[in-house]
């Protein structure tokens, strides 16, 4: 049973699944539809130079339209570090004189600062709009112009994205009616549905199938679930949309899903459900129910006075999973705060969560920024791509593929390997359609049968909205934003509608050059494999988990549950990167390609052991009877905390797993093996499973 899924689907079912209407994608499709059009109506009264239009329009994709506030920090974002990257090119021709080789050497340093700042940064937004517009910038002085003429167009960038930003964010603040109050609702009522679900198949005895597919949606949910909850009930406290009471139970509901989750998920690792009486799973389903729609003051009703016992098995009594005991009494306090406070009296708001002002710089680079060499390394070759692409196609005096060669470089490149053949192969689907069948239909379909600007702004819209549906798609979101740039670049060809379907062919072309550059490049001068940064990010992860046990023992305050909230972040971005790695191993060139994919499924196999194990450690009893209990337990955990980084130490440093954790944990389990809960010899049983996962995966890769 796989964290990522208990089931296997093909490329076009996922694709049909991942287009499929889910809420809010519809009002997010017509606001991207309505700020292109009304961002391209704006440049076309201002007659800004056609060739920015496209690359202006593109950003739209790249910034978040959760919130307005979220747009509009995004939008500045990319306008303020565009207008850096444009002051930083300029400054470089006048202080060099306009010489052809500094702009080529200026144009590798400064790939090479975006690059790496992409890489090692939390904002890769800004270091990627810097880059962009250094780019643009330092490719028009190539033309055989007036210097005030060049110097006229290097500003229109700057002022195109402005003006594009603009619109995106007029458009989110009119129409964007997104509540961060119902968000948070939806998102407790789908977890608590997901867990009621769970616990009515188990009752009914199910099929082992329907099982263990919604066990890995529960357990999907209490590993990397948590911290979306906690980003809107920021928003509603920083809105305060609701009343001191109302967030009250949010944030208490939040807690309480957060452990149900942990527990209910630590239930399904053990597999016990044959042991268990159906009727007591079918209260708990009923009460998880009751809570989800809120009505709390049922919830007491429905589990009843009596706590769980144990049950006759083949006329043998067997002791009960710890975790149901532990669900029942949490589903209880839920019920007992929630009826303690009625007679409480509202304030005017919610309580307002403090920050400090230093965390935006002190959180701005990753821990291992100037530490990591392969960040180092991976700048350097992209920059080296993308000089030598400007050679090429200015060697060439070939414009028309200038855009498509150094972009294919500079955005596919900037991943593993096997992520940049899959973010190639879109790109080139994309352009296709939004090119060569989009845009030649256009041309022989549509543009011919219009007249004026609003039948031509009705056509941009349309495609905007085709591209910004496929691109909310987690797989194939890139074929989205390559369809509306494809198409955009054939569009804006010149003011009147296009006839000429000569950029759709030097789009094409030039991403055929960009290939074969980063092939020689990124393929043949030491290649990041995707295997590779899969196991460091498992490393990383083994870590985060190791400080989590390290804060379980600790008094809990302020700053530890900040801590703790940061860290399972972490876990929920690494877990979300993990998944998303192994999606393109597949995409790898031979002959490694079979390897890779084998290494990436013992991977697989660690991570989902390494979720299990803090699943089973976070679902111990909160309270204990007894300092023995006590202190057997925090002995187990002191030694699945040193284990868990002597395992991460391993990954890194391809060092053979030391097998003293398991015998130490044994020794330790041994004086409380009659009084812990399953949990307990569960973790120690997946920590095995993690070591030898470990274990293989470091004789794979070395």
């Amino acid at each position: 049973m796989s964290l990522f899924g208990a089931e296997k689907v093909s490329i076009l079912n996922r694709f049909w699944r991942e287009m499929a209407p889910i809420p809010g994608r519809m009002e997010t499709t017509l606001r991207f539809a309505l700020a292109s059009a009304l961002a391209t109506l704006l440049l076309l009264i201002l007659q800004a130079p056609l060739i920015f239009y496209a690359p202006s329009l593109f950003m739209l994709f790249l910034v978040s339209h959760d919130t307005p506030f979220h747009c509009f920090q995004g939008l500045a974002t990319c306008v303020s570090f565009a207008t850096l990257g444009t002051a930083s090119a300029l400054l470089l021709v006048i202080a060099t004189g306009n010489e052809p080789v500094a702009r080529v050497v200026g144009l590798g340093v400064f790939t090479f600062l975006a690059t790496f700042l992409f890489r090692a940064c939390t904002m890769p937004l800004a270091p990627l709009s810097f880059g962009c517009l250094a780019y643009m910038t330092l490719s028009l002085w190539e033309n055989h112009l007036r210097a005030e003429k060049i110097l006229h167009l290097s500003l229109w960038p700057m002022g195109t994205l402005a003006t594009v930003a603009a619109s995106g964010v007029v458009v989110d603040y009119l129409f964007n009616r997104s509540d961060p109050l119902l968000a948070l609702r939806r998102e407790i009522k789908a977890r608590c549905a997901a867990l009621e679900q769970l616990f009515q198949l188990c009752a009914t005895r199910a099929d082992s199938n329907r099982i263990d597919n919604q066990c890995a949606i529960v357990r999907r949910y209490a590993v990397t679930g948590e911290g979306q909850l906690h980003i809107l009930l920021e928003r509603i406290s920083k809105r305060e949309t609701c009343s001191h009471a109302e967030f009250r139970h949010l944030k208490a509901m939040t807690l309480v899903l957060d452990r149900v989750l942990t527990l209910g998920a630590s239930f399904a690792v053990s597999n016990k459900f044959e042991v268990v009486n159906p009727a007591r799973l079918q209260r708990i389903s009923e009460a998880i129910a009751a809570a989800g729609e809120k009505h709390l003051e049922k919830v007491n009703d429905i589990l009843g006075d009596t706590p769980g016992g144990a049950v006759a098995v083949a006329g043998v009594e067997t002791p009960l999973p710890g975790e149901l005991d532990q669900i029942e009494r949490t589903l209880r306090h839920l019920g007992d705060s929630a009826q303690s406070s009625v007679a409480e009296p509202a304030t005017e708001g919610p309580e307002a969560p403090s920050g400090s002002a230093n965390s935006f710089f002190k959180n701005l680079f990753l821990p291992d920024a100037f530490t990591n060499y392969d960040y180092f390394m991976y700048a350097l070759k992209l920059s080296v791509c993308a000089t030598i692409c400007f050679v090429l196609y200015n060697a060439l005096k070939w414009p028309g593929i200038g855009t498509a060669i150094y972009f294919t470089v500079y955005f596919t490149g900037l991943s593993t390997t096997g992520a940049s053949n899959r973010k190639l192969l879109f790109r080139v689907i994309g352009s296709a359609i939004g090119g060569m069948i989009l845009g030649i239909g256009c041309l022989v379909f549509v543009f011919p049968n219009i007249e004026g600007v609003p039948g031509f702004l009705l056509v941009l819209a349309a495609l905007s909205a085709l591209g910004a549906w496929v691109a909310a798609s987690p797989y194939f979101g890139y074929i989205g934003l390559q369809i509306t740039y494809a198409f955009n670049l054939l569009a804006f060809e010149r003011f009147g509608a296009p006839d000429q379907m000569t950029p759709a062919r030097d789009r094409l072309l030039g991403i055929a050059l960009g290939f074969l550059v980063l092939f020689v490049i990124f393929h043949q001068v030491r290649p990041e494999r995707t295997v590779d940064t899969m196991r460091r990010l498992l490393a990383r992860l083994l870590r985060a988990q190791a400080e989590v046990i390290s804060l379980l023992d600790m008094e809990p305050n302020a700053a530890t549950d900040a801590r703790m909230a940061a860290i399972k972040k972490q876990i929920a971005a690494d877990v979300a990167n993990l998944q998303s790695f192994a999606d393109v191993v597949t995409y790898e060139f031979p002959p490694d390609r079979a390897t890779d994919v084998r290494l990436s499924n013992e991977l697989v196999n660690a991570v989902t052991s390494a979720a299990d194990l803090l699943i089973c450690v976070r679902a111990w009893p909160q309270e204990l009877d007894g300092n023995q209990r006590s202190e057997c337990l925090k002995k187990i955990r002191n030694t699945l905390e040193d284990g868990l980084r002597n395992l991460a130490c391993s990954l890194e440093q391809f060092l053979e797993v030391q097998p003293e954790a398991p015998q130490k944990l044994e020794t330790a389990f041994e004086n409380c093996r009659n009084m812990a809960p399953v949990c307990v010899s569960k973790a120690i049983d997946t920590y095995r499973e993690l070591q030898m996962a470990c274990t293989g995966i470091v004789r794979l890769a070395a």
